[in-house]
């Protein structure tokens, strides 16, 4: 028998790709999924498994593949969902974003470019008697979503549409949220971004055009001024580069209520808006 605390150690030295607080990060996430440990099991538990079992996996995340894809799953206030290469892996900034709008009585939610469903889901499970819909560009995602809204129970209504070109598909007209974490990188910030993200995670849902970067947000203020509802509101996150001009884009288009909030990095990351 071995300590666990030993190998978990060893495993912490091991991931190289990642400094020394991420790893030990990523380490308890191996373990935990694939042995089935706690923390308390690392402090004073033992075993006799093989650590080189757990080779494979490690040169994995030191090639950059990020462990929540590696694992098949990744957390969204505190519940699992699953992740794949079709999705994005869930931020702690949009954790924040639905945090805020949970407070909120919309009756009536839409999701622009929903992605895992972390989202909607949480939304439908947080706020149950909200209506929640949601689409995105692709299909593969939307099996995604749909697999997680079916293991946490939530009653999300999905519909594969094109935020660019949207032609509601659902029973409803109006909608009391219209929230979004649309593509909002520009492509001139790649040499910014870590290898993790740049070489793993769907380009599709990141990256915008030098020349364009706001596209998605003049389309996100044309639905919201054709399906929002009289008291509604509209959240987004934004690029935090970019939060005066993406401001602009719905001030222009006629919103009375324009309202740019910090993170808590203290970095400016999400619109509220109303009409």
């Amino acid at each position: 028998m071995r300590s666990l605390k030993e190998i978990y150690e060893k495993v912490c030295a091991e991931i190289w790709f990642y400094s020394k607080d991420e790893a030990r990060e990523i380490a308890f996430l191996l373990l935990q999924k694939l042995w089935g440990i706690t923390r308390t099991d690392i402090l004073v538990g033992e075993t006799d498994r093989d650590a080189g079992s757990l080779e494979f996996y490690i040169e994995r995340i030191n090639q950059g593949e990020p462990v929540q894809y590696i694992l098949g799953e990744a957390w969204f206030m505190n519940r699992r969902f699953e992740v794949n290469p079709s999705v994005l892996i869930p931020r702690p900034e949009t954790e924040e974003m639905v945090t805020r709008v949970s407070s909120l009585s919309p009756k009536t939610i839409l999701d622009l470019g929903t992605g895992c469903g972390c989202i909607a889901v949480t939304l439908a499970l947080e706020i149950p008697d909200a209506r929640v819909y949601a689409i995105d560009i692709s299909e593969h995602a939307l099996v995604t979503a749909e697999n997680n809204a079916r293991a946490h129970q939530a009653q999300v209504t999905f519909a594969h549409a094109n935020m660019l070109d949207f032609k509601n598909p659902f029973d409803t007209d109006t909608f009391d949220l219209i929230i979004s974490n649309p593509p909002y990188v520009k492509e001139n910030e790649k040499p910014e971004m870590r290898k993790n993200v740049l070489d793993f995670e769907p380009h599709l849902a990141l990256f915008v055009p030098n020349q364009d970067p706001l596209v998605f947000y003049r389309h996100i203020a044309e639905t919201g001024f054709r399906h929002l509802a009289p008291r509604g509101s509209i959240w987004v996150e934004i690029n935090s580069y970019l939060g005066e001009e993406t401001a602009g884009v719905f001030r222009d288009r006629g919103y009375r209520h324009v309202k740019l909030l910090k993170d808590f990095f203290g970095k400016e990351r999400f619109l509220e808006i109303k009409k």
